[in-house]
């Protein structure tokens, strides 16, 4: 009958154990009730193996935690697309200023064949018009040699006048005397009476030949008088006009020396802008290929960020996928001390702050749900649950409490600016969390060493396995 009855008990206590390892190999690892058991040691047995599974976990489960510590904060990640974005703005802007550039040699270099085209045709102008003053000199000088030759014959004229006078003064000297003649000649004839009549009729006519030889000479020598005032008039104005011609014949050759000086500097003007012209044009060439350079660069830089942007995509993927294998480990597959907890909720909200920033840099797309609850999370439940004064009334404790609701607080902040595509304010909501989420990392190291002093020791070491 005894061992019946213990048979009976011996089977109960197996039908136990199977249930219990079915509920183990269905992934509940919660150490089962012993007081159903006949034989008890069979049950802590069980538990043992439990509890060695989920202990020998913990150092797994802290290692991933290590792992997201490093991997969970993307900081490297945000100043690498921090500065391919602005490199990428300063290569834009210098695509820029190279396409402006390219541009301002374009123009440079119309107006400077436009320049080339007028100086050519200026200096064009100028040689036609030193032609044209040239003949006009020639002219000058014909009219001077013409009117130096009516200076010569009015001269001539004046001599031959004078030549005249002379003459005039002879007659008029020999009309005097033969008036002396006819004088002498009528006494004498007065003297001889009647036989001196014939000699008075010559000498009346010789009196009469004198008078009008005489006033003949006063006439043609009033119209020589008259003849070399106009004369000597026209030799004057001759002379006046031979000196204007050669006073402007003088200047006109200055002004043809200033325009020769002017057309050689005009050629050196047109050297230089034609050597202009071509170092623009080859420089504009060169711009030419410097701008096609920069668009290479710029779309390599544009490619380089939408490869980082991948690339930090590609991370917060891997990050997502360690960081759930952690969670549901440490929540189901292991037996972790407070000292690991408290570790593993300051690498929660590190974790959880660079969600704020993936979300703002649209990495992954948060639900507002996940961050405005700051008593769901892991530490806000432990938090809330603690009754112990020697925690609760802690400063440091409540400092803990405080950044902690200040991460999620600026996380929302985020999230509606950048709901509203205000990216600089959300980035600027997102450091305010970054900041409270330091002081709650330095706060917490501070508190761990205040939870060992009051007797929370036990802390999992972590083995890490060399490579």
């Amino acid at each position: 009958m005894l061992k019946k009855k213990t048979t009976t008990h011996t089977d109960n206590d197996k039908q136990l154990m199977m249930q219990a390892m079915d509920t183990v190999i269905n992934g509940n690892f919660t150490p089962i009730d012993t007081s159903s058991f006949t034989d008890k040691a069979y049950a802590d047995k069980l538990n043992q193996l439990i509890y060695t599974f989920l202990n020998a976990n913990n150092n797994f489960v802290m290692r991933l935690n290590e792992s997201m510590l490093s991997i969970g904060d993307s900081a490297t990640i945000k100043k690498m697309l921090d500065q391919v974005s602005a490199q990428n703005v300063s290569i834009q802007n210098m695509n820029d200023s190279s396409r402006n550039l390219q541009e301002s040699l374009n123009r440079i270099s119309d107006e400077t064949n436009l320049i080339r085209e007028t100086t050519e045709g200026a200096v064009k102008i100028s040689q036609t018009s030193i032609g044209h003053i040239t003949e006009s000199i020639r002219a000058v000088e014909s009219s001077a040699a013409e009117v130096n030759s009516i200076n010569d014959k009015a001269q001539f004229f004046h001599d031959k006048i004078t030549e005249i006078s002379s003459i005039i003064a002879m007659i008029k000297k020999i009309s005097s005397q033969s008036s002396m003649l006819a004088l002498n000649a009528s006494i004498e004839a007065a003297r001889a009476g009647e036989s001196g009549k014939g000699f008075a009729v010559v000498a009346n006519q010789m009196t009469d030949l004198s008078k009008n030889t005489s006033q003949s000479a006063e006439t043609i020598v009033k119209y020589v008088d008259e003849l070399r005032g106009s004369i000597s008039e026209l030799i004057t104005l001759v002379n006046n006009t031979t000196t204007h011609l050669n006073e402007n014949n003088e200047m006109i050759q200055r002004s043809v020396n200033d325009f020769n000086t002017m057309t050689k500097q005009m050629d050196l003007i047109n050297d230089s802008v034609n050597s202009i012209y071509n170092s623009v044009n080859t420089q504009s060439e060169v711009t030419d290929i410097f701008v096609k350079s920069m668009e290479d660069i710029a779309d390599s830089y544009a490619m380089l960020g939408e490869d980082c942007l991948n690339t930090g995509k590609h991370m917060y993927k891997i990050s997502r996928y360690i960081d759930t294998a952690r969670s549901d480990m440490a929540r189901r597959f292991s037996n972790l001390t407070t000292q690991d907890w408290l570790h593993i909720f300051m690498v929660d909200h590190l974790i959880f702050t660079w969600r704020i920033y993936n979300n703002l840099a649209h990495f992954e797309h948060l639900k507002i749900t996940q961050l405005n609850n700051p008593k769901g999370c892991k530490f806000g439940k432990w938090a809330s649950s603690q009754t112990d004064s020697r925690i609760i009334d802690n400063s440091l404790f409540k400092n803990l409490v405080m950044y902690h609701d200040n991460i999620h607080k600026y996380g929302c902040d985020s999230w509606y600016a950048a709901e509203d595509n205000d990216n600089a304010l959300a980035l600027e909501n997102f450091s305010k969390a970054l900041e409270s989420y330091n002081n709650f990392s330095a706060t917490m190291e501070k508190f761990k060493k205040h939870m060992n002093s009051i007797g929370y020791t036990d802390a999992t070491e972590i083995v890490v396995f060399s490579p």
